[in-house]
Parts: C-alpha cells; structure tokens; sequence
C-alpha cells in the first residue's frame, strides 16, 4: 500500500506535542512514587497525632492505639493500632474512609506488620497515588517534554507539601476527601480529552466523587460541582437511541452521587449531630461574641447560658449539665444556628472570616506529627517541605480578603478559558478542571464554616487542597494554550523537469551555419 503523501501529495502535521512513550509514562509515575516514599519515609514517617476524634473511625472495626508512655492524643503519631475489645454503642459515622482502612487492615496482615492496622500502609497507598496522578497528567498534556516535566514536578510539589502528606498516616477521613478530590480532577481531564476517554473519565469522576462526598457527613453538599460537571457531558450510546441517550451515563453517575450525599448526610449519628451544633453554639458563637447574654437569649437559651462560653460539648462543667438543659436542648440544632445566622450577618461574617484564617494556617496547631520514636519534642510539626503553610502566612492578616479574591480571579479566568476556546481545544480540558476546582473550593469551604469549631482546621483541608491544585491547572493550561488540532498542510507534489523541444528537420537546416554556408 503506498503512502498517504504519495498518494494526496498532503502531509500530516501532528500538534505541538506528540504523545509521550509509554515507557516514559511508567517510569515517570513510578520515579514519582519513589519520590514521595523517600519524602514520607525518610528519615522517619511524619502524619498526624489523634486529636480524640479518631474514636468514630476506630470504634467500628474495633481499633485501639498502641499502649506507648504518655498520652497518646496530640504529642505523638500513634502508627500501631491493636485489636481491643469488642465494642457496643459505637457513633454511627457513614464514612468512605473505612474502605481504607479496612483495606489497611488486610494488608497489615500479609506485609506481616504487629498490630491489627498500621498507618504506613496508608502512607504507601498516598505514594501510589500520587505516581499515578503525575504520571498520569504527564500522558494527558500533549506539549514538549519540558514543560510535560515541570508540570509534572509542579503537581507533584502540591501532592508533597507537608501539610498534604500529614494527613496521610492518620486516623482522620480528610485521607478519602483528597483522593477523591484528586481522582475527580484527572477524570474531568480524561472525559474533555478525547472521544473514547468519555466512559472512562465519568467512570472515574465518579469514583473521586464516591470517595470526596462519602468521607464525611459535612461533605455531602459537595454533589453540587460534581452534577455541575455530569450536566455538560455527553457519553453516545449506541445500544441506546433517542434524544436522551447521550445523557444516560451522566445521569446513572448523578443519580449514584446523589444517592451517596443524602446516605452519608442522613446516616450520621444524632449524637454527634447534636455535639457539634453545641459546640458551634458555645465555642462559635458566644466565644466570639461582644455580647454573649444577649446573643444566648437570640440563641433561645436563657441568658445564664452565656457563662459556658467557651465550654465544648466534652468539657466539664457545661451547659448538659445545667437542671434545665433537658427543656432547652432542642433550641440547639443545625438549623437554628443557620437561622441565627441569617439574622446576624456580623457574627456569620466573623464566622467566615475565621474559617478564612483557619484555611491558611493549614494544619491543628498543637498536634505533633512526628512518632514517639522520632525522639523529637512533643507536638513537633514536620516542615520539610511546607510552601503551602508559607503562602498561608503570608496572606494570613487578610485572610478572608486574599481568598475571595483568589477565588474570584481563579473562577473568572476558567470562565474565560472555557467560553474562548472550543470544546476539543487541547487547553479546554484544563479549564475546565480549574473552573471545577474553584467550585468545589468555594463550596466546600462554605460547609467547613459550619463544622465543628474543634476540627475547624481540619475541616477546611479539603478547599485548602483544592485552592492548591487550581495553579497546576492553569499552568497546563498555559502549557498547551497555542497548540493547533491537525491539520493537512498541502505540500506541492515534486515533478521532473520537461524536456526542450526538439527542431523539426527543415527547422534544423536552416538553423545550421555550415549548411547555409554550403548553398
């Protein structure tokens, strides 16, 4: 068969970037695993201490930490979790970080590790995942090797900040949240990238989102930037037709979705619902309130209640233990601190602003990071690689201010990225997945404003992660923005020269001198 350009006289002109070679895709997410190993492991594993909440993820598979010297809250990282006794009673806690640590469990057992759950298991699962994900962006981004690589250096950059990696080895669920967060992000990459990427990519998104919705009750509102993306995806069918048919995989995805957000919203414990709307009401509130008799009356609790400002729900003495807390109990919920808020505009800004204030500084402050084995001060925190937590300092006087403004610039430039340019734009897709991260940063960070004072910090790790990915996007946004789809560049079809002209006879005698001479 001869080829195309014998055939059409055309070439084919691919894009800017050519797709990169298998085996540099491998060994790129495989150096990234060793990267973040050698990160996480060496010299010593860093994570984060139990801060006491660890009892509804551990109470249901019955977990107890390893007896060390000292407590085992807050100075220390507690990698070893032993079988206790059987529990009864346990919060019901819907959580999708229990797939990891059962599954933590099953291998701590075949690595031959002591204990019934070691948290470094968690740790090598955050290593895989990040080479999967740098490797996986490095395939996606069809440009020129080097900025393939710093692209990749810079994702990898985020996914190793200290304040991300920390999380990772500990007892808390904001592990599920990021892999969630961070899986949806390569899914909306891989649906907007090719044609045959569009089951795939849903499959995906929706994975991330199964994880990132069902970590925790207060992360159900995050549906709302996931249906957001669902509704602008077409998947064709072709065992199905009619006008609806593009649409049928994109709503078996919302509607699995949805159907997680209203489990895990509704699945929640009324006692652990009922300790966190006190706390928002006493530590939230009437802590930070100007007037606290007055705001605990707007409250509906006598003004007496305002002398447990500041008292948590676990603290002695509080307002539970007043004779007639019973009568005013119900005053406290989630719904009415919400219509308090409403009410009080001044209090919800203060609220709002401290959210902001909470979102950089990153991490619990007074929590240690470091096992008791590290031999270093208790509630040391690691800071080997903390750019994040130095931004957050940096912004940390206008907190609310630099976030909002963040944010709006961040939204503004996706919209513009997305509406200029078409849909199968090489760059599109990644405007596309910073325009979904500034959503689900705003979002979420709107819900951590309304979660347990007490895990406050930890509440907002998730916009916090999110806000941090949105500038890898726009990089690789920048990095394919003047790249062309392909084209067929005409070329002229390459011809031998005529030959002249040759003189007929009589032409040629009378051209010829000596012949004219001769007559």
């Amino acid at each position: 068969m001869l080829p195309l350009r014998r055939l059409t006289g055309r070439r084919a002109t691919r894009p800017a970037g050519s797709p990169p070679r298998p085996w540099l895709t491998w060994v790129v997410g495989a150096t990234a695993s060793g990267a973040m190993a050698l990160r996480m492991f060496v010299p010593t594993i860093t994570g984060l201490a139990d801060d006491g909440s660890s009892h509804r993820l551990t109470c249901p598979l019955g977990l107890v930490p390893h007896k060390t010297a000292g407590s085992p809250f807050f100075d220390f990282l507690v990698l070893r979790w032993n079988r206790g006794d059987p529990t009864v009673g346990c919060p019901d806690f819907p959580t999708s970080e229990r797939w990891f640590l059962e599954a933590a469990q099953t291998l701590t057992s075949w690595f031959g590790l002591p204990g019934a759950l070691d948290l470094r298991i968690l740790a090598l699962w955050w290593c895989l995942l990040a080479g999967t994900a740098v490797g996986a962006l490095f395939a996606l981004l069809r440009t020129t090797l080097p900025r393939r690589a710093m692209a990749s250096l810079a994702l990898f950059a985020i996914l190793a900040d200290s304040v991300f990696v920390d999380y990772a080895a500990s007892m808390n669920v904001q592990l599920a949240a990021m892999s969630g967060v961070l899986i949806a992000s390569l899914g909306v990459i891989l649906v907007f990238s090719h044609a045959k990427r569009l089951i795939p990519g849903c499959l995906l998104f929706t994975f991330g989102g199964v994880l990132a919705i069902g970590a925790e009750p207060g992360n159900a509102v995050l549906v709302l930037p996931f249906l957001a993306v669902l509704a602008i995806i077409r998947v064709p069918w072709p065992a199905v037709t009619g006008r609806w048919a593009c649409r049928l995989i994109p709503g078996i995805c919302a509607l699995v979705l949805t159907a997680v957000s209203l489990t895990v919203y509704v699945g929640e414990d009324a006692r652990l619902e009922d300790a966190r709307a006190y706390n928002q009401a006493f530590l939230g509130i009437l802590a930070h309130s100007s007037d606290p008799r007055k705001d605990s009356e707007d409250l509906g609790l006598p003004a007496t209640f305002s002398a447990y400002a500041g008292q948590s729900w676990w603290a002695h003495p509080t307002a539970r233990e007043h004779p007639t807390w019973i009568t005013h109990s119900r005053s406290i919920s989630t719904t009415s601190i919400r219509t308090y808020l409403l009410r009080h505009p001044g209090q919800a800004l203060d609220l709002v602003s401290r959210s902001a204030k909470d979102l950089l500084s990153f991490r619990p402050a007074q929590t240690g990071t470091y096992p008791r084995e590290a031999e270093t001060p208790p509630r040391s925190a690691d800071c080997r690689w903390c750019v994040a937590s130095m931004i957050g300092q940096v912004f940390a006087p206008r907190a609310l201010a630099a976030l909002l403004l963040y944010l709006s610039v961040c939204g503004l430039l996706a919209a513009v990225f997305v509406r200029a340019l078409p849909k199968r734009h090489p760059a599109w897709k990644f405007g596309a997945a910073a325009g979904f991260l500034t959503a689900l940063t705003t979002v979420s960070f709107a819900s951590a404003t309304l979660s347990d004072p007490l895990e406050s910090t930890k509440a907002v790790i998730v916009p916090a992660f999110t806000a941090s990915l949105i500038p890898a996007m726009f990089f690789c946004l920048w990095c394919v923005s003047n790249q062309q789809p392909l084209t067929l560049v005409p070329e002229p079809i390459a011809t031998s020269p005529l030959p002249a002209p040759q003189p007929r006879d009589g032409e040629l005698a009378a051209s010829s001198p000596r012949r004219r001479a001769d007559t």
